[in-house]
Parts: C-alpha cells; structure tokens; sequence
C-alpha cells in the first residue's frame, strides 16, 4: 500500500496538518526527521538513551509549537529546536551542584533566530559528516533506499520505479537502513567520546 505522505514535500505535510488538525500529517512529517534530531541529541548530549529521550521531548515540543507561526524550512528548524533542548539541558545539568558536564566546543551558548535559520541549514549539512560517513557503511542497498527516501525525498513507489525492488524490500532497506544507521552512529559516537 502506497502512502500518500511520501509525495508530500514538508511545507504540504505542514499545511495538511494546519487544514485538517490531523496529527498524523505532522507524525509523518516527524518521522523523516527522526534520523536527524536523535543525531543532533547524540551530538549534544553523548549518550544514546538520553538522546532518544531527548528526541522524543524536541517532537513533543514540536508538536505544541508548529502551529504558532509559519515555519519556512522545517529541516532547519526542527535542528534548531533539537540543538536548543540540548543545550538547555546541558545547562540545567551544569547548574546543579556536583555536576560539571560542558557545552560542545563549538560557540553553543547561542540560540537560534528566526533570521539565521537559513544560514545555518548549511551549517548542519557540514555537520552531518558523520551521518554520509556512516551511510557508506550501509549495505548498498539499504543505503539507497534511505538516500532516496531521506534526503531525495522520493515515495515509495518513486524508489520502486528507479530499483527494481518491491514495495516489501524497499520498505524493509527502509527501516534495516535506518536501524543500522543509528547503531552504527552511537557506536562511533561512543568511540569518539571515549
């Protein structure tokens, strides 16, 4: 069965989700950038658990700010708003006594503006060397299927038509591709930290 969500690009996720009230659009639109923000919560906070406790808390944010005001470029925006949780977090760690937990190397103490957004989504896509790394050990397969899906933004059927594979097999590289991914990101993680 084909889903109509991956022909949607994010502004028309977005607008369904502020037509209909419909929170699947908008759980649609969360999930191709589920990767993404558990990434930029690995990057922040240098442990797998909190980071996916994180990621869960950044989409429950999400969920009671996306309709507030027009959001230009979702990708950017849900970075910003994983990127600030983290921070904040950090914060809140570091101000309680007998902790002495860092921010990041890099100037972090900033929090996002509306008008640098932009910027930055070039910022993030120099940061996310390590996930093209981490890509390239994917089998083949998996690994475009995932680019097509992730970062090509074609459906299901759209990777069908150019692979060859099933529905079945392109929905099962999918979801192999992404589970592998994260392993294989906390893992270098892990080792980079330690």
């Amino acid at each position: 069965m084909k889903h109509p969500h991956n022909t949607y690009t994010d502004t028309e996720l977005l607008q369904q989700f502020r037509k209909t009230a419909d929170s699947r659009w908008l759980g649609w639109l969360f999930e191709r950038y589920s990767l993404l923000v558990f990434g930029v919560c690995m990057k922040y906070l240098r442990n797998a658990t909190e980071a996916q406790d994180a990621t869960q808390h950044v989409f429950e944010k999400a969920l009671g700010e996306v309709g507030k005001y027009e959001i230009p470029f979702f990708k950017s925006w849900i970075y910003s708003v994983a990127k600030n949780h983290c921070l904040m977090q950090i914060r809140s760690r570091s101000s309680k006594p007998g902790t002495t937990d860092e921010l990041p190397e890099e100037n972090s103490a900033e929090l996002l503006t509306d008008q640098e957004l932009k910027m930055k989504e070039l910022l993030m896509e120099e940061q996310s060397h390590h996930l093209k790394a981490a890509l390239n050990e994917l089998s083949q397969e998996q690994k475009n299927c995932v680019q097509m899906f992730y970062l090509e933004k074609l459906s299901y059927h759209d990777i069908e038509t150019r692979t060859g594979f099933s529905f079945s097999q392109v929905k099962s590289h999918i979801q192999n591709g992404k589970r592998n991914l994260r392993i294989i990101l906390e893992k270098k993680i892990r080792e980079h930290v330690n």
